[in-house]
C-alpha cells in the first residue's frame, strides 16, 4: 500500500513568502488549490471575470516589475494541454482577449507551463495561464524574469 500522499503544489517554486505560507497549508490539507471548491480559500485576489470553464483573476504574487499579471485557471482539473476539450481551448483565449481588451493592453506575453512541475518551474499541478504585461522598454529596464525550465547540463 503506498502511503504517499498526491502534492499539488511544489515549495521549490515559490518565489514569496506569503505563496510558501499559503503553500505549506496546501500541502497539509492535501487539496488542489486550484480546484473550484478550493480556490477561493487559498486564494486571496477576487475573480475578475469568468466563463464556463475559466476563471480569470490577478495572481496573488505577481512577476517581479510586472504592471499587470492575470491567471486563468481551468474550472476542470487537468495538467496537461492534450488533456483540454476543444470548447476549452476556444473559451481560455475568449476570456484572455476579454481581459486584453477590458485592461486596454497593447502587448504582452501569455505563458503557459504544463505536466510534471519538476520541468518548469510551476508552483501548482492545475492546468492554468499566465497573462503578463510589462512597461515599455525605454532602453533603461530590465526585462521580467520568469522561469519556463531548467537547463540541461
Amino acid at each position: 500500500m503506498n502511503d504517499t500522499k498526491k502534492t499539488y503544489v511544489n515549495l521549490k517554486h515559490a518565489r514569496t513568502q506569503e505563496q510558501i505560507d499559503v503553500m505549506q497549508q496546501i500541502e497539509k490539507d492535501g487539496v488542489c488549490p486550484f480546484c473550484m471548491e478550493h480556490f477561493l480559500k487559498y486564494h486571496p485576489k477576487p475573480i475578475l471575470d469568468e466563463n464556463e470553464n475559466w476563471v480569470a483573476t490577478e495572481n496573488m504574487s505577481p512577476y517581479e516589475g510586472s504592471v499587470h499579471h492575470f491567471l486563468f485557471v481551468c474550472k476542470r482539473h487537468f495538467t496537461m494541454p492534450t488533456d483540454m476539450t476543444d470548447e476549452e481551448k476556444a473559451s481560455l483565449f475568449d476570456l484572455i482577449n476579454r481581459m486584453i481588451r477590458k485592461n486596454n493592453i497593447l502587448g504582452g506575453s501569455i505563458l503557459i507551463r504544463f505536466g510534471d512541475m519538476r520541468f518548469t518551474g510551476g508552483s501548482v499541478d492545475h492546468f492554468h495561464a499566465h497573462l503578463i504585461i510589462g512597461d515599455t522598454n525605454d532602453e533603461k529596464r530590465e526585462s521580467l524574469k520568469v522561469k519556463v525550465g531548467y537547463k540541461k547540463p
